[in-house]
């Protein structure tokens, strides 16, 4: 969200972002939907799908809003740069990267969703001194006839990252909203009966028979 506000002073943007409740979600439907931004919940895949068309839609016409997409899907702590979904990438449109990285001499711009409200970080970013970042404006790029999707997707992260000074993580940020003991319980249950089966060997090596 914050990326968005800072982009937006150099040009309107229309953008995909998670449809968040309160005045929040008020702004995003009352005030930036005449850009023509789409909105989604993460938790539907119903919704997903439909805003895969409406993309497809929306850059395929000239009279569009530029489309701002965040292609790692979530906030990251400004050290890492995680993996990219393909989906912005497979639209057949050029793509245009922008990299920023915020310096954090004044305030962390870093929203830990899990720990502290939407509200309650902006007040803490409005209260603070500054907020400083440095935004970059990469040569468009567009994907080769030979390149699929995801390939054209890490192309670009590596741009992005190389830029911004940024660690390229291999991993899908949404893994921070997954409960894997919730959604694949056995997976953790497997798990478990592997560490102690290695515990139990362990101990039988290293307490001998007879010992005392």
């Amino acid at each position: 969200m914050i990326d968005y506000i800072i982009l937006t002073a150099y040009s309107p943007f229309a953008v995909i972002m998670q449809l968040h409740p309160g005045w929040v979600g008020f702004l995003q439907t009352q005030v930036l939907g005449c850009l023509g931004c789409l909105w989604f919940n993460r938790n539907e895949v119903r919704d997903r799908q439909l805003v895969a068309q409406r993309m497809q839609k929306h850059v395929s016409s000239a009279e569009s809003t530029p489309l701002l997409i965040f292609p790692e899907g979530t906030c990251v702590n400004n050290e890492f740069c995680v993996m990219f979904k393909r989906g912005a990438f497979d639209l057949d449109a050029a793509v245009f990267p922008v990299a920023i990285r915020y310096n954090k001499i004044f305030v962390d711009a870093f929203w830990n969703s899990k720990k502290q409200s939407f509200s309650a970080h902006l007040l803490k970013l409005m209260t603070s001194w500054a907020v400083v970042c440095e935004v970059s404006f990469l040569p468009p790029q567009t994907r080769a006839k030979d390149e699929t999707a995801q390939q054209f997707a890490e192309r670009v992260q590596s741009l992005i990252a190389a830029r911004a000074n940024l660690k390229i993580a291999p991993w899908d940020g949404y893994l921070k909203y997954y409960n894997l003991g919730v959604k694949h319980p056995d997976l953790i249950e497997k798990r478990r009966r592997a560490f102690a089966a290695n515990l139990s060997k362990n101990l039988q090596h290293t307490v001998k028979p007879g010992a005392h």
